[in-house]
């Protein structure tokens, strides 16, 4: 049986990239399956090919993307995928490093609890163990089996029964905003496909020293606002308003309730919701941003 991993290799991680297929080739393989990665290139990386094979001692297949539009580049697997009799694929990013059992536990899991997609959780290399508290606060709060209506794609493994019963694609409108993944998987969920959440299959984000920053996770947390008006108007349509100002006026309440109670972790929670209502807010006026954060 086949699994399809695929990775989008950008130039902004290619400090990573060696620690990253290092750890690809780590990866155990259940018996009876056979693992293949597409690597998706940037249009201007065709010179990275000869370091994946060099590197990459597993099956994999390179291709080469047009533009530099990340949705546009998940879809180019997807539409790889329509033309390959396979079990599952699934996503991962170029900027971790991945826990060598996580394909094992990722059929163990989806095989035992008889869902269509998983995901996992993503921890973070630290320098500065102020801002662990940032990200364990931006991080969704789930339990292994727990029914979610999303992943992201930074780790993530589905069935092939989601694309043989559904076209879904990645929306190439989000390359500016983030979120798309968010909208793919929530669109499978609204049409009663199963996603839970496995803790055992996990990866690692590598140091980044320009997230050891407030600044970048109160943008990411504006960023999650915008991008969420949008989400929801996709998914909701004609109700779509009532839902935002429903989720601003959330927000909202959330940021005040948090300074009820000023522990540090929670006048952090109160300034990330008061991000996200601000980000809803604007998204309202149809903010475009310039690029993604």
């Amino acid at each position: 049986m086949k699994v399809y991993i695929c990775v989008l290799i950008s130039k902004k991680n290619i400090k990573f990239l060696n620690t990253f297929l290092s750890s690809l080739n780590q990866l155990q393989v259940t018996n009876g399956y056979n693992l293949q990665f597409i690597f998706i290139l940037e249009s201007k990386l065709s010179n990275l090919k000869d370091l994946i094979k060099r590197s990459i001692k597993k099956k994999f297949i390179i291709i080469s993307a047009h533009n530099n539009n990340i949705p546009n580049s998940r879809n180019i697997f997807l539409k790889f995928l329509r033309s390959q009799n396979y079990s599952y694929a699934g996503f991962l990013d170029d900027d971790c490093f991945v826990n060598s059992k996580w394909l094992s536990n990722m059929i163990k899991f989806i095989e035992s609890k008889n869902c269509d997609i998983v995901g996992g959780p993503q921890k973070h290399e630290l320098k500065d163990n102020y801002f662990k508290d940032f990200y364990e606060i931006l991080e969704p709060k789930r339990i292994h089996g727990q029914s979610v209506r999303w992943v992201a794609t930074n780790n993530c493994f589905f069935s092939q029964e989601i694309l043989k019963r559904t076209s879904t694609l990645f929306d190439e409108d989000f390359s500016n905003y983030g979120g798309s993944d968010q909208l793919f998987f929530s669109n499978f969920s609204k049409k009663n496909f199963s996603v839970k959440w496995n803790t055992t299959s996990y990866v690692t984000e590598k140091y980044q020293v320009e997230r050891e920053n407030k600044l970048w996770f109160f943008k990411r947390n504006f960023r999650y606002g915008y991008s969420g008006n949008k989400i929801d108007n996709k998914i909701y349509g004609n109700i779509s308003n009532v839902v935002i100002l429903s989720k601003i006026c959330l927000l909202f309440i959330f940021a005040l309730v948090f300074l009820l109670f000023p522990t540090r972790k929670n006048i952090l929670r109160s300034l990330f919701y008061m991000f996200r209502t601000y980000g809803r807010i604007i998204g309202l006026s149809n903010y475009k941003p310039k690029k993604y954060i």
